[in-house]
């Protein structure tokens, strides 16, 4: 549940931060996008919606090994 909540507050965060583009709405929404920002990192205690992007990128590539392993395997039977 707290995963959901973190991803509610990661778009609302989002739809903001356009608003931080133009120089006067950036002074008045920043402290909103912070505070949305860091409910939904408390939030994320499982790393599902703020995971790192260099583990997403290893988690891939051992994902390819395995399956290039697997392929190897089942060419030998």
């Amino acid at each position: 549940m707290k995963t959901y909540l973190s991803m509610v507050f990661y778009f609302l965060g989002d739809l903001v931060s356009h608003l931080l583009q133009y120089n006067i709405t950036s002074i008045m929404f920043y402290p909103l996008y912070r505070k949305l920002m860091l409910i939904s990192i408390s939030l994320d205690k499982n790393n599902i919606v703020w995971e790192n992007v260099e583990k997403k990128e290893s988690s891939r590539a051992d994902l390819i090994l395995k399956v290039k392993d697997e392929n190897k395997i089942r060419i030998k039977r």
